[in-house]
């Protein structure tokens, strides 16, 4: 029962996630990326932090942010780590608002999870070893973009914004890696958080255009969404599931992402892909499976 309602979960999480993505699209229809992504970001740091005292006051103890750190060095871990995913993840998180102008939401979820085949070979440079049914599925992968793009000469700004995300998110996976196993993953997701809305309302302040009431109250269900559902709620909904899940399972669970986002961009958007394009989208998602597989055999 409990690899049920584990699996519940991160459906539920993925369903959420990918539903964002035309979330994201339409909030742009009233207020620019840059401060849809700063509005977004402190959102969920608002909703973590509420979580993080729920937690505490749950567990009797003092709502503090340190939590289980105790020492310097695991306080520091937590900070440090924060830090580290904190800007990572501003960085990814405005690329690919910035690539929702230009593509479609259903694309912008499946370049978006090129990351689940991007991080093995990311390995190569930590010296993890990378099998040859890996690197095909990269090629796969890389074969499932070019259809989805149309070719290398179709990939257009959208496009190359979303790429540049994925990559990113790729480092993000490999810090948490890094620090997760040191830190409470909820309140290293808030310090996260906290640095992410620092860093995208600073930007926000300097870049923004749209700082009117008007454009930022009719953004508000859509950032609403995408803070508290898509990050808080998405988010503690990961960790329970993860709790229960093999590991490969709940990567496979997380990679329907991208079939969400199709779906979303289809029921709210009215985005319609063309034979080519599903085919891609077909592609990439048999080379996450196959990455996935792959890791299975090897664990």
């Amino acid at each position: 029962m409990k690899k049920f309602w584990g699996s519940v979960a991160m459906v539920t999480a993925t369903v959420i996630w990918g539903m964002a993505f035309s979330a994201q699209s339409k909030g742009m229809e009233f207020v620019d990326p840059m401060l849809f992504s700063a509005m977004r970001s402190a959102t969920a740091l608002l909703s973590l932090a509420v979580v993080v005292a729920v937690i505490d006051l749950v567990r009797c103890r003092r709502v503090s942010l340190w939590g289980d750190a105790r020492t310097p060095q695991q306080k520091k871990e937590l900070v440090t780590g924060g830090i580290w995913c904190g800007v990572i993840l501003a960085a990814a998180s405005v690329f690919q608002q910035f690539g929702l102008l230009y593509t479609s939401a259903g694309k912008t979820g499946f370049l978006t999870a090129l990351y689940i085949v991007i991080v093995p070979v990311l390995g190569v440079f930590f010296k993890r070893k990378t099998s040859f049914v890996m690197w095909l599925a990269v090629v796969m992968g890389l074969s499932g973009a070019y259809l989805l793009c149309g070719g290398i000469g179709n990939i257009g700004l959208g496009e190359w914004l979303v790429i540049i995300c994925a990559l990113l998110y790729s480092f993000h996976i490999l810090v948490i890696d890094r620090y997760a196993a040191q830190c409470d993953c909820v309140r290293l997701s808030t310090v996260q958080f906290a640095v992410t809305a620092a860093v995208t309302l600073l930007a926000a302040l300097i870049f923004s255009r749209d700082w009117q009431w008007e454009k930022i109250s009719g953004a508000l269900p859509f950032w609403l969404f995408c803070g508290i559902g898509s990050s808080a709620i998405a988010f503690t909904l990961q960790m329970v599931a993860q709790k229960y899940l093999h590991p490969v399972t709940a990567t496979l669970l997380m990679s329907l992402e991208s079939v969400f986002a199709v779906l979303g961009g289809w029921i709210f958007l009215g985005e319609v892909m063309s034979p080519r394009e599903f085919s891609g989208c077909a592609v990439i998602f048999m080379a996450i499976i196959i990455s996935q597989l792959n890791f299975r055999g090897n664990s």
